[in-house]
């Protein structure tokens, strides 16, 4: 039987970096995915594991070319992987994903975890090229500014319209890049603090609405990028029934539901 598509790789590969300074420190902490697609049919279809990179050696090459490569420019860093590993003659294309987790600075050695918000980095190269950035775990919430109206309904229907509603959501985005910005770091930051804004600023009529508002501005505001797409799951809080206990309620109660959730997906493009 003819052999279909495959790759193979390692995840979750947990590498950290101080750099040094006189003054002051920095620090990254990173998460990578390698996945190489090569001429492996025989380790697949014969047990021949000639052409068959270990995934072990993979891992042990992102902590030996992070001592010299790593910096805070993470598609650079992908691509000295990608092409580390495109030096093989039995390999075609290599994809790098990186996700940083954000630490904010507590002193001049000293750091605090920002929570699940983490900057991501993906390239492809080889056969397939492209280079992709994003964010995920970016946590917002508005307690006005949103509303969901005039939508279909049947049998089942017994969600109430909503002028103004609270709106939060755990933001998950992914862009391309058409030409690689002068500085990644500067331009990922820019996209965050443009889609951060759009949010909390713009009134939109649903969750869709906000979401290509969102996109909308961020290819604006960074012309390398050549389209977004984001994932807004709604984070629910419910108005909490206080007329049970023979109370008003005044819109400033709500009961956190984690599930089940509204899961939004977009796409705007140039």
């Amino acid at each position: 039987m003819p052999l279909g598509p495959n790759r193979w790789g390692k995840s979750e590969v947990r590498v950290s970096k101080v750099f040094r300074g006189q003054v002051a420190d920095d620090f990254i902490d990173l998460t990578v995915r390698v996945l190489l697609e090569g001429d492996v049919a025989a380790a697949h279809i014969e047990g021949d594991n000639s052409s068959v990179l270990p995934t072990d050696t993979m891992r042990n090459t992102v902590y030996g070319m992070a001592q010299e490569h790593l910096t805070r420019d993470l598609e650079a860093f992908a691509g000295v992987l990608c092409e580390h590993f495109l030096e093989r003659d039995d390999v075609h294309t290599a994809e790098v994903s990186l996700a940083e987790s954000l630490w904010q600075r507590g002193s001049t050695h000293g750091f605090v975890g920002g929570g699940p918000e983490r900057r991501t980095a993906r390239l492809t190269r080889g056969e397939t090229e492209s280079t992709r950035a994003g964010v995920e775990g970016l946590v917002v919430l508005k307690t006005s500014g949103s509303a969901f109206e005039n939508f279909p309904k049947d049998q089942f229907t017994i969600l109430a319209e909503a002028s103004d509603r609270l709106l939060a959501t755990s933001i998950t985005a992914e862009w391309t890049y058409s030409s690689m910005p002068s500085n990644t770091s500067t331009a990922w930051a820019l996209a965050r603090t443009t889609l951060v804004d759009r949010f909390f600023e713009d009134w939109s009529a649903s969750v869709q609405h906000q979401g290509y508002l969102m996109g909308e501005q961020v290819l604006s505001a960074v012309p390398e990028i050549s389209e977004i797409s984001l994932r807004l799951p709604n984070q629910h809080h419910l108005p909490f029934d206080l007329t049970r206990f023979d109370m008003a309620w005044t819109n400033v109660v709500f009961h956190p539901v984690s599930e089940p959730y509204g899961d939004i997906y977009v796409t705007v493009t140039r």
